[in-house]
């Protein structure tokens, strides 16, 4: 938890990754995981909100990676975007204005002939995946998030290698961060999971839930409710992110949801929140950074 005018400063402050180090001297109380969600967030929002905007004068931007040597990382340094978005929205251009830019290799053809130009024929091409994909899929946002996913899809070895690059350089929007959000929401679900076998007290996870027939379920119902500083606790939902007023705004509904079908419950923001965040008691809901300390809880047989 950290206080509201403390976040302001911090918030302002977060220009740049290389900052967190800075803050964290000046804010030794604060956790550096909980800074790096806080710069994480920030860099997020504001990439959502340009996300969907396409870049104007794409085809200008795609020239120059074809003729004059730029990269994808520079182009999108100059745009100021995320690598990963640049990098989609120039593969939407290529896939539905030169699709034959995705076969083309710099260096020898698919056979290993080395054709000139290094154009692949039309027998080689046929036969590739990608090929195949582009012709059973009409979605462009479908095909790219499969490209995304495995780039080898990609024959032409300078384009694979930029979106290779694209990924792996993009701390922020990329596949691979998703990838790492996600093993470390799991991480915290176990480790919830894990205080709770130590004390004894029986739950039932979401997957349970769900199997269950529960349409909408929190990441634990309690089978035995739990009393937290006089707040009585059905359910526990696990958050690998940091409380902040866009956070809040974008799970409330969720959370609020869980009380009208479970009754009262606890949100764990595991990086923190601002302390004037957690006013959702009258709305069934308490919030906290940790799981409650042994004394703090009394199992309500």
């Amino acid at each position: 938890m950290i206080t509201r005018n403390d976040f302001n400063i911090i918030s302002k402050k977060l220009s740049d990754k290389d900052d967190v180090t800075y803050l964290k001297t000046q804010y030794p109380d604060i956790s550096y995981s909980t800074l790096i969600a806080i710069f994480s967030q920030k860099r997020m929002k504001i990439y959502r909100q340009i996300c969907y905007k396409k870049t104007p004068n794409i085809r200008q931007y795609y020239l120059s990676f074809m003729n004059n040597g730029s990269t994808f990382l520079e182009l999108s340094s100059q745009l100021g975007l995320s690598s990963s978005i640049f990098a989609k929205q120039l593969l939407s251009h290529i896939i539905e204005n030169d699709q034959d830019y995705l076969f083309t290799d710099n260096s020898n053809s698919i056979s290993g002939s080395g054709s000139s130009g290094g154009e692949i024929n039309d027998s080689k091409k046929t036969e590739t995946d990608l090929y195949k994909l582009l012709t059973e899929i009409n979605d462009t946002s479908i095909i790219i998030k499969k490209i995304f996913k495995n780039p080898n899809l990609i024959e032409n070895l300078k384009l694979r290698k930029n979106i290779y690059q694209s990924i792996y350089n993009d701390d922020n929007c990329s596949p691979l961060i998703n990838q790492i959000r996600s093993s470390t929401g799991s991480e915290y679900e176990y480790l919830l999971q894990e205080k709770l076998f130590k004390l004894n007290i029986p739950y039932l996870t979401e997957s349970q839930l769900r199997k269950d027939g529960y349409p909408k379920t929190p990441d634990i119902k309690l089978e035995i409710p739990i009393s937290f500083k006089g707040f009585v606790i059905n359910w526990i939902e696990s958050k690998a992110s940091f409380c902040d007023d866009n956070n809040l705004k974008i799970t409330r509904d969720q959370i609020i949801g869980y009380r009208n079908r479970y009754g009262p419950g606890l949100a764990i923001y595991w990086f923190g929140y601002i302390d004037d965040l957690n006013n959702l008691q009258d709305d069934g809901v308490y919030i906290t950074d940790k799981f409650p300390e042994m004394e703090d809880i009394e199992i309500l047989y």
